[in-house]
């Protein structure tokens, strides 16, 4: 049986929209910060302290136009598209960033679970004043900042580099996710493309920093599917032109597509040895660095191994190799696991994509999950 590709994506959608409405709405303080912490950057290649701060924002405007991704668990945690003042996201920077020591923190991270350069999510002026007080932080030698690819303008960026002074570095983080375009449509939801993707790095290139995310463990791939696609996607990062390339291990994030698949039994996060299978794949000619898991709300599952062997998988992973990012950081001893995660990779999917989703939002339709 065959499926056409937007009927199968409009039913994804509309799953994916009911999903977002019955989310709870919680009254979240404007003037507070979602969250920070301090994570591994790199600056000139070499780790250093940065520090992440996720301003509790309106949420991303592509889950208003079009659901969001479908693996996406930010929009319960902001403010349903209630804007922050100006005065309020500066209060939100402020109060957050007072609460470190500055001294050894040479990279400063600004997420708001969406775009930063969306003037309808971020108001302007709070950014220009966020900017001219960095500018007054000799320590910070870098600013990074997340959106989605549409919102990229070499202008704008322009009059960010100039308020954050000279000899700074100015970094933009964009969603690649996948190198396929038909993946990142009916797998993701991400609402751009590979063209619309280069057209934003180009852009940046040769002004400022570019970071890619790419993703590991895509919904209605198997095992071995989602390790060779975030292989392609992280080699397809390379080739952009990327100065960095996250890779981004799938979790569990309520409110999302992903979750109710799970609990339908019809997806499973991906394996620790499969991040460390791409790793050792593409290493040493790409050097990616591996997300934390930090996402915000905090996720209910992340990726794992065994009993025996997840704490120090993870430690292995976020320790280890990301400050690193070399061969000898990824040994470790052996699991019995390893075992299962070898049969998994055997296992093979002859459908289509689109057959596949199909039959999983039917199981999902039988058991009221859509």
């Amino acid at each position: 049986m065959t499926y056409d590709t937007n009927a199968v994506l409009d039913s994804l959608r509309s799953v994916m929209c009911g999903i977002r409405t019955a989310a709870p709405v919680i009254p979240y303080s404007r003037e507070r910060a979602a969250s920070s912490d301090i994570r591994i950057g790199y600056l000139h290649g070499a780790p250093v302290r940065r520090l992440v701060i996720t301003f509790r924002g309106p949420g991303c405007s592509w889950v208003a136009r079009g659901g969001g991704c479908f693996m996406c668990g930010h929009h319960a945690g902001t403010t349903r598209g209630k804007i922050p003042t100006s005065a309020e996201y500066i209060a939100q920077f402020s109060s957050e960033i007072g609460r470190y020591n500055l001294d050894d923190i040479q990279i400063l991270s600004i997420y708001n679970s969406g775009s930063v350069l969306n003037p309808d999510e971020v108001t302007p002026a709070a950014l220009e004043a966020i900017f001219s007080h960095v500018r007054r932080i000799p320590q910070i030698r870098k600013v990074v900042l997340e959106t989605r690819a549409e919102f990229v303008d070499r202008k704008r960026l322009g009059a960010l580099k100039d308020l954050l002074g000279p000899d700074r570095i100015l970094t933009i983080a964009l969603g690649l996710e996948t190198s396929d375009d038909r993946l990142r449509t009916l797998c993701i939801n991400k609402g751009c493309t590979l063209k619309e993707i280069t057209r934003a790095v180009s852009e940046v290139n040769g002004y400022c920093e570019t970071q890619l995310y790419v993703l590991l463990g895509l919904p209605f791939l198997t095992e071995r599917e989602a390790v060779e696609d975030c292989i392609r996607s992280v080699r397809c990062a390379e080739g952009l032109g990327a100065d960095e390339i996250h890779i981004e291990p799938l979790t569990l994030q309520q409110h999302t597509l992903i979750e109710h698949l799970y609990r339908a039994g019809l997806y499973r996060l991906p394996s620790l040895h499969s991040i460390y299978s791409v790793l050792r794949e593409v290493l040493p000619e790409i050097r990616p660095y591996v997300s934390p898991f930090l996402h915000m709300p905090l996720p209910e599952k992340i990726p794992s191994g065994c009993p025996s062997c997840t704490s120090r998988l993870i430690r292995g992973l976020l320790e280890d190799y990301n400050f690193s990012r070399d061969h000898a950081s990824l040994e470790c001893a052996p699991c019995v696991c390893q075992n299962d995660w070898a049969a998994m990779m055997e296992e093979r999917d002859p459908r289509p994509i689109e057959s596949r989703i199909a039959d999983a939002l039917s199981v999902l339709k039988q058991k009221g999950q859509s």
